[in-house]
């Protein structure tokens, strides 16, 4: 039976989808063809309701067969985001593969919590102003959820450690987003080298993937907001076709600037707990607090 030895678990809008396909690329490596199969997050998500249109596995059997072409690869792995988040996955990871390692991959929280909302605007998930998730206003089931995807979710420190207790240091891999922007080649070479895999092989770093974009006019805009739209393209066309078609009819803007009120506002809920996590991990991340 195949299974998967390594984990990429999040953070969400750090450069997780570009790592899956930089190790998907090498010979000695097998990922699942679902990039964020959630199986081990399946249940809370489902629990939540979340408002995310994500494929799902939800069934061991369903989970496997992600698996089912592994030849003879070294290095068996997905990369599911929601994974960091949720307190129950560590464990049921360690209970799955105790010997797995695990790979993840933080941002400034406030400069990811900025970009997470950009998506989900732009993807028509979100329609109220940022600031009034922030700042906790008009409070009912779905802005706890989005305060949830852009704030808590920002709060790593307790995310880490749960993952440091199950699975100890040696078999755990912290890498900072804007080592995987600035570095590319150095961290995919360091992540071949943590899988054990020729850390000598060269991907495509040149390639980028979910890069923000925006649509080229109104209507584009208004059936890339449709739920059933992107459910009905999913289906119809393989990524590397839906890919050409989001170059066809998306061009790459400047991403909006954050208000620098709400930065600030949102620095001081992310301080203390960036303080614990440098401490956690032994990095300076003073540059977060600026």
């Amino acid at each position: 039976m195949n299974k998967p030895n390594f984990f990429i678990v999040g953070t969400p809008k750090a450069g997780t989808t570009s790592l899956y396909h930089y190790l998907e690329e090498h010979p000695e490596i097998f990922m699942s063809p679902i990039k964020e199969t959630n199986y081990f997050s399946y249940a809370e998500i489902n629990q939540q309701d979340l408002y995310y249109d994500v494929e799902h596995v939800s069934t061991i059997e369903e989970y496997l067969a992600q698996f089912a072409g592994v030849s003879n690869e070294k290095a068996i792995g997905e990369a599911s985001v929601s994974y960091l988040f949720y307190p129950s996955v560590p464990l049921k990871l360690k209970q799955f593969n105790p010997d797995a390692r695990i790979i993840m991959v933080l941002r400034n929280p406030v400069d990811r919590a900025f970009s997470h909302y950009l998506m989900d605007h732009r993807l028509g998930f979100v329609n109220l102003p940022l600031d009034k998730i922030v700042n906790e206003e008009n409070r009912d089931k779905l802005t706890n959820l989005y305060y949830q995807q852009y704030i808590s979710l920002g709060y790593y420190y307790e995310q880490i450690k749960r993952y440091l207790d199950a699975f100890g240091s040696e078999q755990v891999k912290v890498f900072l987003y804007e080592d995987v922007v600035s570095n590319i080649d150095g961290v995919v070479s360091e992540i071949y080298s943590f899988l054990q895999v020729d850390d000598n092989y060269k991907p495509g770093t040149d390639q980028k993937h979910n890069v923000f974009l925006a649509p080229k006019n109104s209507l584009i805009g208004k059936l890339y907001t449709s739920k059933a739209f992107r459910t009905i393209a999913r289906k119809l066309f393989s990524e590397k076709l839906q890919n050409a078609v989001k170059n066809r009819f998306f061009v790459k803007e400047k991403k909006p600037s954050l208000d620098q009120d709400l930065k600030n506002t949102m620095h001081s809920l992310f301080h203390d707990d960036i303080l614990k996590t440098a401490d956690l991990l032994n990095k300076d991340l003073s540059h977060w607090l600026k």
